[in-house]
């Protein structure tokens, strides 16, 4: 039998904070899938009744097969996102990854009327967890709205800095220092969700060459910088 590490139980704490916070975004996503199994079932409804169209009928039969192909291979996707597992490094496109959660979230950041505007640099690959590094980037991106007002503007940005990726949230809410996993583990004092997401990925990004930095500037606000080495070959 495992044993379960606190590492191991302080990211399933993060995986269903982040799940809860984004229910409402999967949610949408499902229906979105189902709204392809809907158009094929009603294709095949109508060919039902037109039988002397065989044309159509093989049309409903390859639009219902393939809609649900699809809807399968989104669910087990959002099995995987959903729940921790052991996973191989892989090549992740990180502009491409911050764009799809972005989109992933449009909703629930609109409804707060906060705007995420993101400018990423093309080719800005990494060698990482892709599960992983998507509950991370999708945590820190949700909680960091907490507490934001109407009409923020969160500047993103994804580019180089030397052999890092870096990825920038600008204009986000003020956040105490950081605390250590160990602190929060063996603390009895509360912690919040960005505090959570926030030392889990100071603490991942530091065990993969990289650092997490959340530097003030002269108004006191806070950006949050994740340098991550950069895939050069």
């Amino acid at each position: 039998m495992k044993a379960i590490r606190s590492i191991d139980m302080l990211e399933a704490a993060a995986y269903a904070l982040v799940s809860e916070r984004c229910r409402a975004s999967y949610i949408h996503d499902i229906r979105g899938g189902l709204q392809a199994l809907y158009g094929g079932v009603e294709l095949l409804a109508r060919a039902a009744k037109s039988p002397d169209n065989p044309g159509l009928t093989d049309k409903a039969a390859g639009l219902a097969r393939g809609a649900l192909a699809k809807h399968e291979k989104s669910l087990v996707d959002l099995v995987d996102k959903l729940t921790p597992r052991p996973e191989s490094a892989a090549r992740v496109d990180a502009g491409e990854l911050f764009a799809d959660i972005l989109q992933f979230i449009r909703n629930d950041v609109a409804n707060k009327a906060i705007t995420f505007r993101l400018d990423a640099e093309r080719g800005i690959v990494v060698l990482a967890e892709a599960h992983k590094i998507r509950l991370l980037l999708l945590g820190l991106s949700i909680t960091l709205t907490d507490g934001l007002a109407a009409g923020t503007v969160v500047d993103v940005t994804v580019t180089r800095s030397d052999e890092y990726a870096l990825i920038q949230y600008a204009s986000v809410v003020p956040c105490p220092v950081i605390p250590a996993l160990e602190e929060i583990w063996g603390s009895t004092d509360p912690v919040s969700a960005r505090e959570l997401l926030l030392s889990l990925t100071k603490s991942w990004a530091a065990t993969n060459g990289g650092r997490l930095e959340v530097p003030v500037d002269a108004t006191g606000s806070n950006a949050v910088r994740l340098y991550y080495p950069l895939l050069t070959a």
